[in-house]
This record gives structure tokens, C-alpha cells and sequence, in this order.
């Protein structure tokens, strides 16, 4: 008879390696679920996305040879590169938004659900993906809003520096960068407990989220910086082992072309183009695959912190109780 493992716990104060060792629990319990339904949402997207990014690599690759041969970039080949390039970011931005709302919808089961993620069907977390994907798009356009705001109030800064003299303007501009580089750095680590706090919290709203995830994460900043250093180096190894078949593909190409003598035909073929195709998809699940790691380590992180800082496990567990005492 198979002994059931016990539910991984997501509000409760951890050490460190209980962190590393919750997160990789949880991908061992549930590895089968989870890639049963990447593979149903990501690998079309991952077919669709190789096309434009394989393009735009095209496009750069034809850009090098045409300065080495002292030619003319074309104006179609220009609009063509630049639109592999938008075709590119949007597809990874859908594509990371898709997925966090998957990862995110299975936790919520997870944590809901007495029998976890086991006999999962689509029907038992399509309200939870739903959820997540609205929330996870009004908390990208908000932080794109901040972003914007903060561009502004720094250029308008520069601005009115140079109006005064072009020595304080050209002062400012460097202060301007130091901040936003001290910033960046403060900030960039906190901001990784945003979407678990607006994705797993119902009760919150979305400017709430960010200034709760920020207290968190300033909260427990060596922490989050801890685990996500650890999953980043494991995410970094499966992105350079899916990537480098493409890669390899790709420098033989621009190396034989640019040599003159050693061009072949074989290198600008249809089967040469479309494994190199077929790498570059590989490429795509590696680095979505390689995301999943870095969402189930921040919000192990964030159960820590919850807990920690607010008592939400405690709390969750009274309101447990309050409803045992209804009957």
C-alpha cells in the first residue's frame, strides 16, 4: 500500500533549505499534472512563437552579412526584422502571462482541494485560471503604469535640470541613473512577492497587492533574494541545455556564410531551416519550463513570509475552526 506524502503546507515559517525542499516537493508530487497541461497550453504557443523569433534571428543574421558585404538593408527586410522583434516580446509577455496563471491556478487547487492535484481535470481549475489571467493582466497594465509614471517624473526632472544650465542637467542625468540603478536593485526582489500576494489573496486589490508584496519582500529581502539566486542557477542550466542545439544551429550558419569559401548550399536549405526551427521550439519549452521553477520557489517564499510577518496561516486556520462551529 502507497503512504500518501503530506500536503505541503503553504502559510507556515520555514528555514531555508525547508524552502528549497518544499519547492522541489511539490514539483516531484505534482510534476505529472503540471506538465500534462504545460505541454496542452505551452507547446502550441512554443510552435507559434519559434516563427517569429527564428525570423528575427534571420533578420539580425542578414543584417551582419549585409555591413560585412558593405550592402544596403532594404526597407521591406527592416519592416519584416522589426516586426520578428514585436512578434517576439508580445508572444514571451502572453506566453509568461499564461503560464504564471496556470502555475498559480494549480496552487490554488492544490491548497483547496483535499485530493491536491491528483485525477486533475481542466474543469476543476478553468475558474481559478480565469481568475488568475484577469488578475495577472490588471496587475501587468498597473505595473506598466508605474513604470511609465516613474519615466516621466525622472525625464521631467532632466528637463528642468537642463533648463537651469546644461552642467546640471548633464549632473542630473547621472543622479537619475544611480538612483534608478540603487532602485532597481532594492526593488527588483520584493517585487517577485507581488503576484503571489494578488493571485493567491481574493480579499485584495491590486495597489494593495503591490504595497503588501513590497512589505514582504523588503521584510524578507535576504530570503527572497536566497531562493531565487538557488532556483535561478537551476533555471539557468535547463535554459543553456534546451538552448544550446538551437544555438549551435544558428552560429555554424552565420560562420560557414560569412566565410565565403566555405558557404554551402546545405546551410540555407528547407531541412536545414526547418530543424533549426525545431531546436528553436525546443528552446521556447526550456526557458517556459525553467519560469515554473522560479513561480513555485517566490511563492513557497511568500507563504514563508505570510506567515511570518501577518500570521495568515494562523488566521486561515481560525477561520477553519469558526466554520467547524457553524454546524
Amino acid at each position: 500500500m502507497q503512504i500518501e506524502k503530506p500536503k505541503i503546507e503553504l502559510y507556515r515559517v520555514r528555514t531555508f533549505s525547508d524552502k528549497l525542499t518544499d519547492t522541489f516537493n511539490f514539483l516531484r508530487e505534482n510534476w505529472r499534472p503540471m506538465l500534462k497541461y504545460f505541454m496542452y497550453m505551452m507547446l502550441p504557443i512554443s510552435i507559434v512563437l519559434a516563427l517569429p523569433f527564428n525570423h528575427f534571428f534571420e533578420g539580425y543574421f542578414n543584417f551582419i552579412t549585409t555591413i560585412e558585404d558593405s550592402g544596403s538593408f532594404e526597407d521591406l527586410d527592416l519592416w519584416l526584422f522589426l516586426l520578428s522583434f514585436v512578434g517576439s516580446v508580445v508572444g514571451f509577455i502572453f506566453a509568461a502571462l499564461l503560464l504564471q496563471s496556470l502555475v498559480f491556478a494549480m496552487i490554488r487547487v492544490y491548497d483547496r482541494r483535499p485530493s491536491r492535484l491528483k485525477d486533475l481535470f481542466y474543469i476543476d481549475f478553468r475558474d481559478d485560471l480565469y481568475f488568475c489571467l484577469k488578475r495577472g493582466f490588471i496587475m501587468g497594465l498597473v505595473g506598466l503604469a508605474l513604470i511609465v509614471i516613474v519615466g516621466i517624473l525622472f525625464a521631467g526632472l532632466v528637463f528642468f535640470a537642463f533648463l537651469v544650465n546644461e552642467a546640471f542637467g548633464t549632473a542630473m542625468i547621472v543622479l537619475c541613473f544611480v538612483v534608478f540603478y540603487i532602485a532597481m536593485i532594492a526593488l527588483i526582489f520584493p517585487m517577485y512577492m507581488v503576484a503571489p500576494v494578488y493571485l493567491l489573496e481574493d480579499e485584495i486589490g491590486v495597489i494593495d497587492a503591490y504595497k503588501k508584496g513590497l512589505r514582504l519582500g523588503f521584510a524578507t529581502w535576504g530570503g527572497v533574494f536566497a531562493v531565487m539566486f538557488v532556483v535561478g542557477i537551476l533555471s539557468s542550466v535547463l535554459q543553456t541545455f534546451t538552448m544550446m542545439p538551437w544555438y549551435l544551429m544558428s552560429m555554424i550558419k552565420m560562420v560557414f556564410t560569412l566565410q565565403s569559401g566555405l558557404d554551402q548550399p546545405f546551410f540555407h536549405s528547407f531541412l536545414y531551416s526547418f530543424i533549426q526551427y525545431l531546436t528553436c521550439i525546443l528552446m521556447c519549452l526550456g526557458y517556459l519550463v525553467s519560469m515554473v521553477f522560479s513561480y513555485v520557489g517566490v511563492t513557497i517564499q511568500y507563504g514563508h513570509a505570510s506567515e511570518k510577518i501577518d500570521g495568515r496561516g494562523v488566521a486561515k486556520r481560525i477561520e477553519k475552526f469558526d466554520e467547524f462551529d457553524n454546524f
